[in-house]
């Protein structure tokens, strides 16, 4: 079994190679700058109806246009104080030479932008703004139909006006009536369908498009888009002007991804929905994530996106009982029991561009640790082990250094923090989950290239994607066998080519704690440690050295003392904290070793990479 789970990983890394290889620098490309949407007053209900279908329309026609090869490239992202897409372009253009000999030519306006790629679509698909849940319908069609998604609008200075008169072009699908009625009414029967509708016409509409798209077989295998649909036209100014996350969708109508938006409580009504039968946006879920499951044959599926906490389902707003946190708990665990993680493209840097454009970017089969990982001679050498084996009595610290279990918090983050001068302070585990590689590819590349000899590559929740561990088990909601095996070989060659053999924090949520099946499944993928979550302390669980995760304090002096405290109760004994913060930079982690040597000088702390750390443990509990 062994050998030939190593010919398939083989034949994997094969099939990337060639594609890699094959792959050429396009001779033009084409950009649009789309962040003059950004400045936009939310205040002004008209902003937000154009922020929305200007973005629509963009994300369709790009991933649509980008399906095949990369041929065009918007500006729209910033954050951390860098102009995210320019600093990739520029990048691309330079120092890296992908797109260096590659003319780059600007397009004005949305106009221009049609006339360029009218060949990437084949008409319009016109869906209902007051059945927001037909959005999401539009870019699943957009996807499978070659369409242009845009919302009926009859005034005269609207897209959804441009398009069909100014430039013509043909509905091929009607989401909503001509003259404007609903079509998805939550009464009677279920348009075009033999089926009674569920009461509800949010979920009338998610059921129609399962019937026309993912029941028949129409949409990629293995992949869904989880968005806020345009319902936040209903509660724009809830976030900043990209949280619609529309640049997003391009990367999965490129690949014909089933989109949805539904609530994974079944104890209230939506927001968005509020007279609707009590749970049945639950029980639309899980039939959505049953044919997902059965669509990939029992195999892994990846659901972008992350529930739209600032507009829906929890108490954000007063749109909800439940707290955000248990909403993105309980959603994880209903799709981990259909073999689903999600890529959580969570609000605050929720938003990423160019996807489908970046897909296309040539990497190479494997990129090994740009370190050696230290040894058991390494660590005796710094006398962290004696002679007998015993490991120092001082405080071990390693960083997990979070939460990048989303592209769009990799793509904007790595530009920022891997040109920060401070890297090379102090030892950092960079916890990437590898399949983000997929949708932010040259960033992955990018931080392996730029690495110093402190920068250490490690998975972050839970492997390569967001699951429950416990939920690919115990299934009470799927009914469904064990996807731990489905899951190991999914982890095992998204590991093999980023070099992991950490997972930086095997996150149990609501799912329930670990238990030593899953340790012994992730050990195949993951043999040098795991961080955990339930757990009291550093564990050897069928083999695999674990620790909890602890957060640290916000602030770079709270986080000195708070480590400064648990090395004075560690009493002159061996012991370890698995230091988890989010999106901190290396200078906070350089401000926090400075503040425990200035001001805590008497705490015995050593902050050590991934690979020492999770390693002290099997020494210290004799593995």
């Amino acid at each position: 079994m062994r050998t030939l789970l190593w010919l398939l990983l083989i034949g994997w890394l094969a099939t990337y190679s060639v594609a890699a290889g094959e792959s050429r620098p396009p001779k033009e490309i084409w950009t649009f700058d789309a962040q003059p949407l950004q400045a936009l007053d939310l205040r002004q209900p008209e902003n937000a109806r154009r922020i929305w279908d200007t973005m629509h329309l963009l994300a369709a026609l790009q991933g649509l246009a980008n399906r095949e090869s990369p041929r065009l490239y918007v500006y729209y992202c910033r954050q951390f104080g860098v102009e995210t897409d320019r600093f990739w372009m520029d990048w691309f253009r330079g120092e890296d030479g992908w797109l260096r000999n590659s003319e780059a030519r600007p397009l004005a306006d949305l106009d221009a932008l049609l006339t360029k790629f009218h060949d990437a679509f084949d008409g319009l698909v016109v869906y209902d703004g007051n059945v927001p849940a037909t959005a999401n319908v539009a870019s699943t069609a957009a996807g499978v139909e070659r369409l242009l998604p845009v919302r009926h609008d009859a005034a005269t200075n609207s897209l959804f006006t441009r398009l069909t008169q100014q430039h013509r072009l043909p509905v091929k699908l009607w989401l909503v009536q001509p003259d404007g009625s609903a079509k998805f009414t939550g009464r009677g029967r279920i348009r075009d369908l033999n089926e009674l509708s569920s009461g509800s016409a949010k979920a009338d509409a998610h059921r129609w498009a399962m019937r026309r798209y993912l029941q028949a077989g129409r949409c990629g295998v293995g992949v869904a888009a989880y968005y806020v649909d345009a319902f936040w036209l209903h509660r724009a100014r809830q976030a900043q002007a990209d949280m619609h996350t529309l640049s997003n969708h391009d990367w999965f109508i490129a690949r014909r991804a089933f989109f949805f938006d539904l609530a994974p409580w079944g104890d209230e009504a939506p927001v968005d929905d509020p007279t609707q039968p009590l749970g049945t946006d639950k029980r639309c879920l899980l039939e959505v994530l049953r044919l997902l499951y059965d669509k990939a044959g029992g195999g892994v599926v990846r659901i972008g996106g992350f529930p739209p906490w600032p507009f829906k389902y929890t108490t954000h707003g007063g749109a909800g009982r439940h707290e955000g946190v248990p909403t993105e708990w309980e959603f994880t665990r209903l799709i981990s029991q259909f073999n689903a993680y999600k890529e959580a493209d969570a609000a605050g840097l929720g938003a990423i561009a160019n996807a489908s454009f970046t897909h296309h970017y040539p990497l190479r089969p494997r990129y090994p640790q740009p370190n050696p990982k230290p040894t058991l001679a390494n660590w005796r050498s710094r006398g962290w082990v004696d002679a007998a084996g015993k490991v120092a009595p001082r405080l071990f610290v390693g960083h997990y250094v979070g939460d990048y279990d989303s592209p769009s918090w990799l793509y904007k983050a790595v530009p920022a923090f891997f040109r920060d001068a401070k890297r090379v302070s102090v030892p950092l585990g960079w916890a990437f989950d590898p399949n983000l590689a997929d949708r932010a590819p040259q960033a992955m590349a990018f931080a392996y290239r730029h690495a110093t000899s402190n920068d250490f590559f490690i998975a972050g929740d839970s492997g390569a994607g967001y699951v429950n561990p416990r939920a690919l088990t115990i299934r009470p909601d799927s009914g469904l066998p064990s996807g731990l095996r489905a899951w190991e070989e999914h982890c095992r060659r998204y590991y093999a080519r980023w070099d992991m053999t950490i997972t930086g924090f095997m996150l149990d949520g609501a799912a329930g704690a670990s238990t030593e099946t899953e340790f012994a499944s992730f050990r195949h993928f993951s043999p040098d440690g795991a961080g955990t979550h339930f757990e009291k302390g550093p564990a050897l669980h069928a083999g695999l050295a674990t620790c909890p995760e602890r957060d640290l304090p916000d602030s770079a002096e709270a986080a000195a003392r708070f480590i400064a405290e648990k090395a004075k109760a560690a009493r002159g004994q061996a012991a370890f904290l698995w230091a988890r913060s989010i999106l901190k930079s290396p200078t906070w982690y350089a401000e926090v070793s400075r503040l425990l040597r200035e001001r805590h000088p008497e705490a015995a702390v050593e902050v050590v990479d991934p690979y020492t750390f999770f390693g002290l443990i099997r020494v210290h509990l004799g593995g």
